[in-house]
């Protein structure tokens, strides 16, 4: 039984190292080609899909400082996905627009997919004209056989692999319930993992583990955005949505709370803002750092400057939820969303 053990091991290994090959070699062909990749910027990438004509482009515009082509007519963004960045409260969220999704497949879904499945979260854009719900189950259907799943699970494992990475390190905001961190790091280095962020969130399995080391299938938190907002017909096709998750209604006539939808995006993804404050000056950043949540002051002080991180003594934290502020912090302090800090080296 062991020797079977063994051989699986060898197999899964050998699976995983053909697997980083490929995905090399696709890399490599998609810089040499062009490519219909969009690298990302700013705090996290939503990604704008639908059918042809629902008002992608509408969306795009209403949310950022894009101008891209609205037309009537189909198949306008096919050439390049269009992009913009929306801005709120020091944060900024990269919003890009995907070609159409195609029922009968093809193409253009093939490439709406592949940036939905790189993407961070889902813009799902519906005609609220037409019956909203059979239209999300149509391309809730389409991500299935892609291997995007908006239905969240009890407990997701991410592992980024990173030449920068000092080693395996867990960041566990969850439980294993049948193992501990060790067992996760020796299940990576049992494949040939050797350097890795990992990082756990709600209830998962040393088999869940496992089986992120192999699965294709992503989970990817979504926002559902109604267009044709103002049509009295539309209004009604609103309701039957209410319950599914967050509904942006999209109109000319309406504005849109950026705010809000920041708000959301951050919360779903685990996202928090930490505002800095150099040494020398007196006031903080405009801009924040949007980190994951529980990030330490040390671990912001390695995205500050290397030498912040090797030299760390202490850092002062401004916060609303201290007793003062500021009130000085050791290196393992979790920052939350809105702290402000500045780091002593």
């Amino acid at each position: 039984h062991k020797g079977t053990e063994k051989l699986e091991k060898f197999v899964k290994r050998r699976m995983s190292e053909l697997r980083d090959e490929i995905e090399r070699q696709k890399a490599a062909k998609s810089r040499k080609g062009g490519g219909f990749a969009v690298e990302k910027r700013g705090a996290a990438q939503i990604v704008l899909i639908g059918f042809t004509n629902s008002g992608r482009s509408t969306v795009l515009s209403k949310l950022t400082n894009a101008t891209p082509v609205i037309s009537p007519y189909p198949f306008t963004t096919v050439d390049k996905p269009e992009e913009g960045m929306m801005e709120f409260r020091g944060a900024q969220i990269q919003v890009v627009e995907a070609p159409p999704v195609v029922p009968e497949g093809g193409r253009l879904t093939n490439l709406a997919m592949s940036l939905s499945y790189n993407s961070d979260m889902l813009g799902i854009v519906l005609d609220g004209r037409m019956n909203p719900v059979d239209q999300l189950n149509e391309i809730v259907a389409i991500l299935e056989k892609y291997n995007i799943s908006l239905k969240r699970p009890k407990g997701v494992v991410r592992i980024v692999r990173s030449r920068a990475a000092p080693g395996i390190i867990v960041r566990n905001r969850g439980r294993i319930i049948d193992g501990s961190e060790h067992d996760v790091r020796r299940i990576l280095e049992d494949y040939g993992i050797r350097q890795a962020w990992v990082e756990i969130e709600g209830e998962v399995s040393l088999s869940d583990v496992e089986e992120s080391v192999f699965s294709e299938k992503r989970y990817k938190p979504f926002i559902l955005f109604v267009t044709h907002a103002d049509d009295e017909i539309a209004m009604k096709n609103m309701e039957k949505l209410r319950n599914i998750g967050l509904v942006v209604p999209i109109s000319p006539s309406l504005d849109v709370d950026k705010e809000a939808i920041g708000e959301y995006i951050l919360k779903e993804l685990n996202l928090i803002r930490v505002y800095t404050k150099p040494r020398a000056e007196k006031g903080f950043s405009e801009k924040a750092l949007v980190v994951r949540k529980g990030t330490t002051a040390r671990e912001i002080a390695r995205i500050i400057h290397e030498d912040l991180y090797e030299n760390f003594k202490y850092a002062k934290v401004w916060s609303k939820r201290l007793p003062y502020s500021p009130m000085r912090v050791g290196p393992d302090f979790e920052l939350e969303d809105g702290d402000a800090i500045e780091i002593i080296g």
